[in-house]
């Protein structure tokens, strides 16, 4: 392999064979020798990889250029970094023609609400007393530092194994006459079931975002390095004065992703 000064350098340790490609920047030629060791299953998917100081004995190069080449298979998307573990060989994603459809359409039957999307809970749902900050309650229309339930949920999509994070936000003054009150981590189906028989008809408003993923989610979505998360962000209104009762967050992988979400023309009465 040529080295960072222009001459010639062996790997050590196991001794990667590296075939020289004249004129190619050295990070250049270890990425390729790590994509080799990806491709020959060497380093198998899910598998955490070598560290910085095994890499260079291997390759015989210095920090810099391992950091430069686990870069370069980073943005190939072969490579995941997570904070505080380390660098990880990606499994396998899905196909930009395999679209994974998440179907966010809620169903009423009566006085039953029923979400056909097909999610299981990973963990147990955690619930939280807390204040509402600034952003939450504008949503909510109601003032800053207000009481609610925060509901959270790791979901796994049973169809594709797609892992999504839900957090729900209940305003205490909202819920202090349902059952809500004292079971707040029921599904949301029973959740607008316990809203509607308090406040009467409801329906709901719902937004689509995308983002890039913090440490944390990505950790917990198992998502990739530099793949963005869709957030879908639903608020279960009253029919009657659009009174906000209910702020349910759902965020998931954004790759080859689809939601659907089917509206019904609304009564211009009601408007």
């Amino acid at each position: 392999m040529e080295n960072e000064r222009g001459g010639h350098e062996r790997p050590n340790g196991k001794g990667a064979e590296v075939a020289v490609v004249k004129g190619q920047a050295l990070y250049k030629q270890v990425a390729r020798e790590m994509r080799k060791a990806i491709a020959r299953g060497t380093w198998t998917p899910g598998e955490k990889i070598p560290t910085e100081d095994k890499l260079t004995a291997l390759y015989g190069v210095s920090r810099p250029t391992i950091r430069q080449a686990v870069a370069e298979l980073r943005a190939d998307g072969l490579l995941d970094v997570q904070q505080g573990r380390g660098t990880f060989v990606r499994g396998p994603q899905p196909e930009h023609n395999a679209t994974i459809n998440i179907e966010r359409t809620v169903i009423c039957n009566g006085d039953q609400y029923h979400c056909p999307a097909g999610w299981q809970d990973a963990e147990e749902p955690t619930v939280y007393r807390v204040r509402l900050e600034p952003s939450a309650a504008a949503t909510l229309e109601t003032d800053e530092g207000e009481a609610a339930f925060l509901v959270q949920r790791l979901y796994t999509h049973e169809s594709s194994g797609v892992r999504a994070r839900y957090s729900g936000l209940l305003p205490m003054e909202q819920i202090t006459s349902t059952v809500l009150a004292q079971r707040p981590e029921v599904f949301n189906t029973d959740a607008y079931a316990a809203l509607a028989a308090a406040h009467g008809p409801i329906e709901w408003h719902e937004g689509v975002s995308a983002r890039m993923p913090n440490p944390d989610e990505r950790a917990a979505l198992h998502v990739p390095e530099n793949t963005p998360l869709l957030v879908s962000q639903r608020v279960t209104r009253t029919q009657a004065d659009a009174r906000p009762l209910m702020l349910e967050t759902l965020t998931m992988t954004g790759a080859a992703t689809q939601l659907t979400i089917t509206h019904r023309p609304v009564n211009r009465e009601r408007i």
